[in-house]
This record gives C-alpha cells, structure tokens and sequence, in this order.
C-alpha cells in the first residue's frame, strides 16, 4: 500500500454525511490531522476481523467488500453509500481491497472524539456520538443492511423467499383448469399440516356445514377451488414468517400478528361489501408487509451482536414497500396483491371513485393501531381518501369504524382461522 498521505481540505470533508454535523472550526481541526491515502489494485485497506480505530472514507475508485460468509458488495466513489463511512463496524466485519486504484480518507478516532469534546459538542458527528459505541454500531448496522440489499438487488444477487410448493402446484391447477377436488386434495396433502388446517377452516364458523367435512376432499368440495387456494397460500405462508436468530424471531412474531389482524379485518370489510372477494382480501392483509419478512432474512446475515431496533426501523421504513412489490411479481400474484404492499402505508393515496383492494388493506391498518400511542402520527380514518371510496359509515367517539366494532367477533373468528 501507498503510504504517502496529503491533508483533505475543509470541503473534502463536508461531502460526508456523518462530518456534515461539525462546525467549521472542528472541520479545520479535522483537515489538519486527517489523512488521504492511495491504494493500487488488489491492495488491502481493512483485514476481516481487525480492531485498528480508524474511520475511512472512499473519495475515488472502488473497493470491494468480503465478508466472512464470502458476501461481497462493491462500493463505487459515485455510490450514495460511499458518503458514509466504510465497514464501520469493529471488529471488522468485512476484508476491504482496492478494486481500482483508490484514494481514501482516513481518520483517527481519537482526533475525532477530543475535537469534538474540546469544542463543546454533545454529539460529536450526528448519529455518531463521541460518547457512545452503540450508537456507532446502530448507524454502522443500518447504513450497511440497506446498502448491502440495494447493492445486492440491483446486481441481481439478492434471494427473495420462495412461496411454498404446495401453494404453487395448486395454483398452476387452477391455471391449467383443473377443478376435481379429488386432484386439488392430493396436491394439498403433500403437506399434512397444511390439510389439517384446511379440514379445520372447511369445518369453522366461516364455512361449515351441517355435516363435518371428514377429509381433505370433502373439504375442497365446501370450499371450492379458488377458496381453497387461497386458504392454502395463507396457511402456507406462516413458515416463512422465522427466523433462526432470537432477537429477529421476535420481529416476526410481531409482524405475523400485525399481518394476521388486518387480514381478518380485511376478510370482514369484505364481506360487507360485494365488490370485493373475501378471501383475495384477506390474503392482501395478509401479505401486504411481505417485503418487511424478506428484510428480516437478510438481516439474519449480521450478528445478533450487530443489530438494533432503531436501525432495523429504518430499513423497514426504506425498503420494505419496494422488496414487498418486488416478491409479489416474482411470485406472480395479480397486480392488486402488488399494489396493495407497495402502497399500503400511502394513507392519502387517492386513485379516483373506484375502492381497491388496497384502500381495504389502509383502512384495515389505521383500525388495527387504534389506542396505540407509537401511531398518534397516523391520519384518522375519516381523514384518508380510502375511507370516502368504500363507504364505510360513521366511527365511533374513539375513531373505530362501527361496523367493524359490531362485527369484532367476525374478526376473532377470522384472525384465529389464520392461526389454526
């Protein structure tokens, strides 16, 4: 490596976001005790597991990234990631090289923390306080985990989840115009899990009849083909809401109870109204934060160690509309399952006269979070455009629509039929 080093200028400095906070006094400090460095092809910046206290930032070239699971992510001087700091971090979690010859700044953490103390900041650089390790590592995490999936989505290389097979054999025999419920129930009893829920849902107060539906054939034969396809996508998707790690399996505990309770508030608001199928409803509710479950995974490729809720929030809050949309055309549902994840927190989303499976997937969110003090920020229901195209009546003193208040053993029955 090329040690000959020059000082960056005031201005140099300001191109990165977390130096932005400092005034012009601590800039100068700081141009006089940074470093640039170069670096040829091929040439190491950061070993995997190293512990030096530096920060670095690139300025020209482009390094690439190689993470002890052989991950690799190429970081470009005209990225937006490269205004942040590279693989923060410590000990490393990624072996950094040039890729073209480079040129970095390089900046003693020690430098840092004292011109920020002795010039009266609490905060240091914003997001990165002087006094607080966490919150390196939270900035660090976060800046990562959503440049490592962009990075990864658009060279191709990111794994989305897969739907389950069961649900995609029978979907291609409906395709193929296949209605014998007899051929409908094998392909559903190559999972015997998901034929004991479906006999249970034929059997619930939903659908039930006076004669128990005793097998998975007779079961179809109550529900029809698209009724049973689409029970089975809803049961089918429950495995993909884990995760290995402890502190993720929570989130998606958390996310699993959230989708379940819009989509049965989606299934009754449906029912009420026959423009729309319920059971189409109900798997919108259902899947209308599935791009939440597909940053969860590739989270699962940090430490545990790694992790904090602000910086998953974050990316949650980034991406999930875009990966939501993105899984639902891979796995080839109609345009309204699309529509609805893309723009399921687009409360003032106004597209004309006509209601949308979305506009019942908005409604059936801001009914769910009533009395939740972490959602004072969201509109009334009153207030969203949706609420104007379905025509769903007066609220009650506390916001709640009535007819949902009315209909909440309906939507008991519904949430458990997704948890049977």
């Amino acid at each position: 490596m090329d040690r000959t080093s020059i000082r960056p200028t005031a201005d140099e400095l300001k191109r990165f976001i977390p130096l932005q906070a400092l005034s012009a006094q601590q800039l100068d400090l700081l141009a006089g005790v940074a470093e640039i460095r170069s670096a040829h092809p091929g040439e190491v910046l950061m070993e995997l597991g190293s512990d030096d206290n530096h920060t670095y930032f690139l300025l020209q070239g482009s390094l690439v990234l190689d993470s002890a699971d052989r991950h690799r992510l190429e970081i470009r001087d005209d990225d937006a990631s490269a205004r942040s700091p590279i693989a923060l971090l410590r000990p490393r979690k990624y072996r950094v090289v040039a890729h073209t010859p480079v040129r970095y700044l390089l900046i003693d953490n020690a430098y840092l923390e004292d011109i920020a103390r002795s010039h009266g900041a609490t905060s240091g650089v914003e997001g990165y306080e002087v006094s607080g390790d966490l919150a390196n590592e939270t900035t660090a995490f976060e800046d990562q985990l959503s440049t490592l999936m962009l990075a990864d989505l658009k060279q191709d290389r990111l794994q989305l989840p897969s739907l389950p097979e069961v649900a995609i054999r029978i979907g291609r025999a409906l395709e193929d115009g296949i209605s014998d419920a007899h051929t409908i129930a094998e392909i559903v009893q190559i999972d015997p899990v998901i034929t004991a829920k479906l006999i249970k849902a034929a059997n619930s107060a939903f659908y039930g009849g006076r004669n128990p539906a005793e097998s998975c054939a007779a079961a179809v034969v109550r529900l029809g083909g698209d009724v049973t396809h689409k029970l089975v996508l809803s049961f089918a998707l429950r495995e993909l809401f884990q995760s290995d790690s402890k502190l993720l399996q929570k989130r998606m505990q958390a996310l699993w109870k959230h989708s379940t309770q819009v989509a049965a508030i989606c299934y009754v608001l449906a029912k009420k109204d026959s423009r729309f199928k319920a059971e189409h409803a109900m798997l919108a509710g259902l899947l209308h934060d599935i791009g939440i479950v597909a940053i969860l995974n590739y989270a699962r490729n940090f430490p545990d160690e790694a992790m904090h809720a602000h910086a998953i929030d974050q990316a949650v809050r980034s991406l999930r509309a875009e990966f939501g949309g993105m899984i639902l055309k891979q796995w080839g549902f109609p345009a309204d399952f699309v529509i609805a994840a893309v723009e399921a927190e687009a409360w003032l989303r106004d597209q004309g006269d006509a209601p949308d499976y979305c506009d019942l997937v908005i409604i059936a969110q801001l009914h769910s979070n009533i009395g939740d003090n972490h959602y004072q920020h969201l509109p009334a229901i009153d207030e969203v455009p949706a609420h104007g195209r379905l025509e769903l009546g007066e609220l009650t003193p506390h916001m709640s629509l009535k007819i949902l208040e009315q209909a909440k053993e309906q939507i008991a029955h519904a949430e458990s039929l997704l948890n049977l």
